[in-house]
């Protein structure tokens, strides 16, 4: 079976940010290695002239005179990245998968609930089973660890992860979670993992739009919708860009 990876970033609850969002996208291992490695670096190499820079949303929306992101200050400049980003994505046809969950509303429909992070996950899970089973694959997750406390969320998301394995997710059972999904995986920004960096570039855009904030991105709100996955039946709201409640 062909090997997929499903990168996925967060961004919490807070400020003007009324959902939980775990976002990402999934790609072939021998796409991601021959085609976005390769992209992703001369992305680097054309706005910083370096490839060990960790492209961050959030540094790239500040655009400090101090950091290689003070490129962005132009605006032409800011431009031109973020349509080499979404041409990326429709080029090489990745698909996108999220789940947003509004916290409070969630808790008020539902006291003492699932945590956030297995509501997430297994939807998540279950979708990306969704595809790989569509495209006889096999998959591993692979997530940053960026909070204040990592091993606590890594291992929060560990044990759903591996309870969903042996259970089973809604409409999936175990047999077929265990035949299509392998591993999950963390990884640290400085480690300088493709994947994660893009999928970084995705939840606050999203997010901005839930919480009906002005967008500060480039086509990219409408690349997420375009490229969300949709179930092979034109369904994006229940495959790609799930939001709950």
């Amino acid at each position: 079976m062909k090997r997929y990876t499903l990168y996925l970033d967060e961004i919490l609850t807070g400020g003007h940010f009324d959902h939980f969002s775990l976002m990402g996208f999934a790609i072939g291992e021998s796409e991601y290695e021959m085609d976005i490695i390769p992209y992703v670096n001369s992305i680097k190499n054309k706005y910083f002239g370096d490839e060990k820079v960790i492209i961050h949303e959030m540094d790239i929306n500040r655009h400090k005179s101090a950091t290689p992101f003070r490129v962005f200050q132009d605006n032409d400049v800011l431009e031109n990245f973020w349509g080499d980003i979404t041409r990326m994505f429709k080029h090489y046809n990745l698909p996108v998968f999220g789940v947003s969950i509004h916290e409070k509303d969630c808790q008020s429909l539902y006291t003492n609930g699932r945590d956030k992070y297995f509501i997430a996950l297994q939807i998540i899970m279950e979708n990306f089973v969704h595809y790989l089973e569509m495209n006889d694959g096999k998959g591993s997750i692979y997530l940053e660890s960026t909070n204040a406390d990592p091993d606590q969320k890594d291992q929060q998301l560990q044990y759903h992860f591996h309870y969903l394995m042996a259970q089973g997710t809604l409409f999936y059972s175990n047999k077929t979670v265990q035949k299509r999904l392998s591993t999950i995986n963390f990884g640290y920004k400085p480690d300088n993992i493709i994947g994660l960096q893009i999928a970084d570039l995705l939840p606050n855009t999203w997010n901005r739009k839930l919480s009906g904030k002005p967008l500060r991105t480039y086509g990219l709100l409408d690349m997420i919708e375009n490229q969300a996955y949709d179930g092979g039946c034109n369904k994006k709201e229940r495959f790609g860009l799930k939001i709950i409640p």
